[in-house]
């Protein structure tokens, strides 16, 4: 669990002040990025024409921003969270979700160094829903 600090907040701020999207969390991801989780149909706003919104807001906080896409289906959240990775199917059993792709490289994105990017994509998907689990396959 993280905590909005000062500088996180002012992030925000202007974020949504010059997107008008809808901020629902922000944090600062193990890459140093800035990750902005917009609600419903706000990630058009947030990113703007051709990405100017997210070019103009990186410059002036010198961070690489993400853009994820909140969504109350718990696939299209994962969806917009591994984006611009594309799996070949989703399947949900039990509250159990496995990502499929038949290509070893996506597989590998997905997993990460020492499973890092599946851990961080399930503790990030724990947070909006409870007793999901996402697995590779």
């Amino acid at each position: 669990m993280h905590k909005l600090d000062q500088r996180l907040i002012g992030f925000i701020t202007l974020f949504e002040n010059l997107t008008r999207a809808k901020v629902k969390d922000a944090f600062i991801d193990k890459k140093e990025r800035v990750v902005f989780i917009v609600n419903e149909g706000d990630a058009g706003k947030a990113i703007g024409k051709n990405g100017s919104n997210i070019k103009r807001i990186s410059k002036m906080i010198i961070k690489t921003i993400k853009i994820i896409e909140y969504s109350s289906d718990v696939v299209e959240f994962i969806k917009s969270i591994i984006d611009p990775i594309k799996a070949d199917s989703y399947d949900m059993n039990n509250n159990i979700i496995t990502i499929n792709s038949k290509d070893l490289h996506i597989k590998a994105m997905l997993i990460g160094r020492d499973r890092r990017n599946l851990i961080e994509l399930n503790e990030l998907v724990k947070k909006y829903f409870n007793n999901i689990e996402i697995k590779i396959g």
